[in-house]
């Protein structure tokens, strides 16, 4: 029977089984970005990638920035990083950059590293990056190894050995483009080489932004995401035919955002912790001035209809300016009055460097070319429909058929009295998160119900870890409307039950920007897991800005054991290696999966917090290859090096 992990929260207390328990959380952050030196500003940061690319033993960060110029921080080993990408780096600043992943493709004992990107929303033609470590200068080598694939809407990349040659294999995932069906997502299978050709069983349309490997059924799998239904498709890695799945877990979770994949219930197989948050469409009065509102809009389709009510003191003169210019927007698309006259304009204006474009709008109450507003039919044209309500006093906003809509409004010389919606769901000011586990018996996902957990804001991003090492695995989620971030969460595993942890343990970095992500990893060596969180949303000025968050553990009592695995029969990093440890007789199962998660690539090495055990009896590595590694008596408090074949000849 799976065990059931319920989420409680009262006033900083647990109720487990009719006693009360004072919480104590023993995690807790400390902000050090600016001791540490990542400074810089993001412009859409989306995600983060840690790997050791000097192979110093210290663990170095790829952040893509979207399409800005992209960050390499080495890890001076001290506690502080120095971005040294122009040292190492041959290539386009200005891309669209989503996920990247590193890996030794190429088994020559350093990390090359993988970047898709997203071809202006799927509209052009733009080779991906495949940059390979040559002595520490990453040569950008996608179009000579055949992983270009210029037409593909990138994602996030996966690396995998799908079949188990002990070459890595590359799984890409590409969103659907808007307007034609080229650059499906595809597996990239590696020759002997060092090229690589798609197999076409894996070459098919997905709506997914990422894919991970899970073990489960004795086995290791392949899930793809969908926006949609998750799994999307599920696969035993290296057979192509797709594994049934049953239409009601998939329909559960409808708005994917992020999975964590780990074994919570401690049966040595996978759990899927599942985060889906409805689409949300906000606005924000700014509360000190009440003369600007922003508003971001999502998912209305053509025969729907959102408005806002404006209600101003004074004169009534409003600015609207509308982001996104060209995708989907238009100056002809604002009809405002009865008539549905254009008067919108396109202009532009250097912002911090860069030519930015939007449009613009001054609307006056007196101007009777402006009184009243279009009479929207189901037949209406997509658009912004705008006018003065003279009987009530008020302009009104109407919204029609806005896949993405990001505006300001700005009284011009007034402040607003009121700003109301017309209570559709989708201009809810907060929708919540989710988070629900999903697990597999007996050949088939279960939901469990019972851990289902309403978060108070939409969250975007989930990670696991142990980060308090006391042998079970505490969740952190990063969370944002679509206009600015929200306190992010984090909740501490206490014997089964998880807790809310006030102010994250100081770990809530609530910032400008929005759409953050979270990566994990132990960047200072002291066995505690550490965090990174990039800020930053939309393509767009001004949604785009953000910073990054390194939150350093601050570390206790308990012990810890890392385990860093090099192949041989096997690929050399031994992704899809499952490592089981032993201490003070509980076991721990940790599949090697390159810690990819949804934009974001994890530390690779396998952590397990020890509590207060001061050595791991036993542990088992299960190689891809088939061979097993049997260990006993490993100290704690330490990295472990472990070889598949001590005297492999290509180490």
């Amino acid at each position: 029977m799976i065990k059931l992990i319920k989420i409680i929260t009262y006033f900083c207390t647990v109720f487990s089984f009719g006693s009360i328990q004072t919480l104590n959380a023993e995690i807790a952050f400390e902000d050090q970005t600016k001791s540490a030196g990542l400074t810089t500003t993001l412009r859409a940061g989306y995600g983060s990638a840690w790997g050791d690319f000097n192979g110093d033993g210290w663990l170095d960060i790829w952040v893509g920035n979207h399409t800005n110029r992209p960050q390499l921080y080495i890890n001076n080993g001290n506690g502080t990083f120095i971005e040294r990408l122009s040292e190492f780096w041959e290539g386009d600043s200005f891309r669209d950059a989503h996920g990247g992943a590193w890996a030794d493709f190429d088994n020559d004992g350093d990390q090359d590293l993988i970047e898709l990107y997203g071809n202006r929303g799927g509209k052009a033609a733009d080779d991906k990056a495949f940059y390979v470590n040559h002595t520490n200068k990453l040569i950008d080598e996608a179009i000579v190894r055949g992983l270009n694939d210029s037409f593909g809407r990138g994602r996030t990349p996966l690396w995998l050995d799908w079949n188990n040659d002990g070459l890595l294999d590359l799984y890409m995932v590409n969103k659907k483009r808007p307007l034609d069906d080229l650059g499906p997502s595809r597996l990239m299978l590696q020759e002997k080489d060092g090229t690589f050709n798609a197999a076409p069983e894996m070459t098919k349309q997905t709506i997914g932004e990422f894919a991970q490997l899970a073990y489960f059924d004795s086995a290791v799998h392949l899930l793809t995401s969908g926006w949609v239904f998750y799994p999307q498709d599920l696969y035993r890695l290296g057979d192509t035919t797709p594994l049934p799945i049953l239409e009601e877990p998939r329909y559960k979770f409808k708005y994917l955002q992020d999975t964590a994949v780990a074994d919570f219930d401690g049966n040595l197989e996978d759990n899927l912790l599942v985060l889906h948050t409805p689409t949300v469409s906000s606005w924000i009065l700014d509360p000190k001035t009440r003369r600007q509102v922003t508003v971001d809009a999502h998912g209305i389709s053509s025969i729907e209809k959102g408005s806002l009510n404006f209600w101003l003191q004074g004169p009534t003169r409003l600015a609207i300016r509308v982001y996104g210019a060209f995708d989907p927007w238009t100056p002809s698309m604002i009809h405002v009055g009865e008539s549905g006259s254009n008067l919108a304009e396109l202009v532009s204006e250097v912002v911090r460097g860069q030519l930015r474009y939007f449009i613009k709008l001054k609307l006056d109450a007196t101007n009777p070319e402006m009184s009243g507003i279009v009479n929207l039919g189901l037949q209406t044209l997509p658009g912004i429909y705008v006018g003065w309500v003279p009987h009530i006093g008020q302009w009104r906003v109407e919204i029609r058929g806005a896949d993405a809509f990001r505006a300001k409004f700005g009284a011009i010389d007034a402040e607003f009295e009121k700003v109301v919606s017309d209570g559709r769901e989708f201009w809810t000011k907060d929708l919540s998160s989710k988070l629900v586990m999903l697990s597999r018996h007996e050949g088939e996902f279960i939901v469990d119900e019972n851990f289902g957990y309403e978060l108070t804001d939409s969250c975007r991003s989930v990670a696991v870890g142990d980060f308090d090492n006391d042998m079970d695995l505490d969740v952190y989620l990063t969370c944002a409307n679509g206009l600015r971030n929200r306190h992010n969460v984090l909740l501490e595993n206490i014997d089964g039950t998880f807790v809310l942890v006030p102010d994250a343990g100081g770990a809530s970095t609530r910032n400008i920007g929005k759409g953050g992500k979270v990566s994990v990893a132990d960047y200072d060596n002291d066995g505690y897991l550490d965090l990174l969180v990039t800020d930053g949303g939309e393509l767009e000025y001004p949604f785009n800005y953000g910073r990054q968050f390194l939150l350093r553990n601050k570390g206790g009592s308990n012990h810890w054991l890392k385990i860093d695995l090099i192949g041989c029969q096997s690929n050399r990093d031994g992704i899809g290696a499952r490592v089981v440890v032993t201490a003070g007789g509980k076991q721990q199962a940790r599949l090697h999966a390159g810690g990819i998660r949804n934009g974001v690539q994890d530390d690779r090495r396998l952590h397990f917090g020890l509590a207060n055990n001061l050595i791991a009896e036993a542990v088992t590595v299960e190689w891809p290859s088939g061979v097993h590694t049997s260990l006993t008596d490993l100290a704690a408090d330490k990295i472990h090096l472990i070889r598949e074949d001590p005297g492999c000849a290509r180490l």
